[in-house]
């Protein structure tokens, strides 16, 4: 059997925090506005682009959820006293995402982990813009995301949860394009996801994984093709404790 040896990292669909030059704001102004000044409402729809979902901060524009949209916010949570703008590193910023905003993701998509790996949705992290910052702003937002290869797809509900119960309906279910991206098995696509892994214990390194990869996923996949399988960054893992890896079959479809 030819087995695909490019394994494909699950991390998040936008890292969009770089480290920010801005000087932080004075004890009373960040106590005037709370910390949260021009924060996002969760539950808030937006009709965001591709771009936007790679920005740093969020510039798409807010619509009813009852319109077309393609973002969604799931979770704002405050950046933590010991961390200031103007030092902290785009890996300290996430690692709060991590910890405080992707729990608040999972809750509004439901399910367990591995259905969650296995959905097309995906997720975007923004911070204040630096006129927001200016104002005391100490957050960061998190919004769900659907990407399409290269697009993003509108979300099929405001709802929570966004997913229902039972096997995934394929505008729901993960697949990968020719170019390995994700995409919603609905669309054109190479690989579906057809099965999970959950592996125990801290980051165990990319060899590592993939040495487990290749053996697991064989169970996992239609055995007469080639496979692929993705997994969450280090990040991801041990702090959000998303130990899942995801396995991949070929579809040509």
């Amino acid at each position: 059997m030819r087995i695909s040896t490019t394994h494909v990292m699950a991390v998040a669909a936008a890292l969009t925090v770089t480290a920010l030059g801005a000087t932080g704001p004075s004890y009373a102004e960040a106590q005037r506005a709370g910390g949260m000044a021009g924060a996002p409402t969760v539950g808030a729809c937006s009709t965001m682009t591709p771009q936007q979902a790679n920005a740093r901060s969020d510039h798409s524009t807010v619509v009813d959820c009852s319109q077309g949209h393609t973002a969604q916010v799931a979770g704002v949570v405050k950046l933590p006293k010991r961390l200031d703008w103007s030092r902290a590193s785009k890996n300290q910023l996430f690692r709060v995402v991590a910890d405080r905003c992707l729990p608040e993701v999972a809750a509004a998509l439901g399910r367990d982990a591995k259905t969650r790996d296995s959905s097309a949705y995906h997720f975007a992290y923004f911070a204040p813009t630096k006129a927001q910052r200016a104002k005391g702003a100490r957050w960061l937002s998190c919004s769900i995301i659907r990407p399409k290869d290269t697009e993003l797809a509108k979300l099929p509900t405001s709802s929570t949860p966004f997913l229902p119960g039972g096997r995934l309906p394929d505008p729901l279910a993960r697949c990968l394009s020719t170019t390995v991206l994700n995409t919603p098995c609905s669309a054109a696509h190479a690989w579906r996801a057809t099965g999970t892994f959950w592996v125990a214990g801290t980051y165990p390194g990319q060899k590592a994984l993939n040495k487990k990869a290749v053996g697991k996923c064989r169970s996992r996949v239609k055995s007469d093709r080639p496979y692929r399988w993705t997994y969450r960054d280090k990040i991801t893992w041990n702090v959000a404790h998303d130990h899942v890896v995801v396995c991949y079959s070929r579809t040509g479809s």
